[in-house]
């Protein structure tokens, strides 16, 4: 399914625009209810809304991931001077992108000027897929019987296996000392860079359910900018399309990684083998990782 990827990369900037005139910043109640680790780890940002630290996890042997090593973002184009203060605060020396090249080039990384942090551009793209013929279908209600829920799980199914050497370049830098801190991104910050989170926290030992808790906050630090993009579909549609049929591009679910969990363990037998023998990262190397990132 040549599409899969390329609409999951490219559809994520259509609605990424839209929802950015609408300026939703994170309200008071949205930590409310939640465990105390879902505020500590939300980088308050204005003009980034997933920004977050992957740290404080725990390990299958006891230990946790070191807070302020890892975070993982949406889009970062939109980041005002009071954001790239906080952004410079925490160190960053590498962000690695997976936007394709026409992503970054229409919507540029705003970072610190100072003390810049290293870039390293690892595409996740499909060039058969067309923003503009996507974005078409939308508004004209013409989306027929696609199943974007669908797509999305054979986009997660390539991550896993034809983009896994751009995880694995992603791996051989973040276990390098001198590239931490290090952040990921990508445009919605949920797709690409939800499984790079996922590689990088289960390289590190830490349980695949808490893998999906992770995965599956993206939900919960995004959930009124999505329902406001659902109704922007329908109003920008003429209510031609139906805003459920679309949902599943604007989301996460459990079924997305999971596929690419499943596949793994088809074509691998285990994460372990897939770490060695797809990440290149060999036993001795995970163990200088670990101690390196948990404590």
């Amino acid at each position: 399914m040549a599409l899969d990827c390329g609409a999951m990369s490219k559809a994520a900037p259509l609605f990424a625009a839209l929802l950015g005139v609408l300026g939703l910043a994170c309200g008071p109640g949205l930590y409310e209810g939640m465990p105390t680790h879902v505020k500590k780890r939300h980088v308050v940002l204005d003009g980034a809304h997933n920004f977050r630290d992957l740290g404080g996890y725990a390990t299958e042997d006891g230990r946790t991931v070191r807070w302020g090593l890892f975070y993982r973002s949406d889009a970062l184009s939109e980041l005002t001077d009071a954001d790239l203060g906080k952004l410079d605060a925490l160190g960053i020396k590498l962000v690695c992108d997976f936007r394709s090249a026409e992503e970054r080039a229409e919507e540029p990384d705003r970072l610190p000027a100072d003390q810049a942090p290293a870039l390293l551009e690892l595409p996740i793209l499909d060039e058969s897929f067309s923003p503009s013929d996507f974005r078409e279908k939308i508004l004209s209600g013409d989306l027929g019987d696609t199943d974007l829920r669908q797509m999305m799980i054979e986009g997660n199914r390539l991550f896993a296996t034809r983009y896994a050497p751009r995880y694995a370049a992603m791996l051989a830098r973040l276990t390098q000392p001198a590239q931490l801190p290090a952040l990921v991104h990508c445009t919605a910050g949920k797709d690409r860079t939800g499984f790079a989170a996922a590689v990088v926290l289960r390289a590190l030992g830490v349980p695949e359910a808490t893998v999906y808790d992770d995965f599956l906050l993206t939900n919960h630090y995004t959930a009124e900018r999505i329902e406001r993009m659902l109704w922007i579909i329908r109003l920008m549609s003429l209510f031609r399309t139906d805003p459920e049929q679309v949902r599943p591009v604007l989301g996460v679910e459990r079924a997305y990684l999971e596929a690419a969990f499943d596949e793994i363990e088809n074509q691998y037998g285990s994460f372990d083998t897939y770490r060695r023998d797809a990440l290149g990262l060999d036993d001795a190397e995970t163990a200088a990782f670990r101690q390196l990132a948990l404590e």
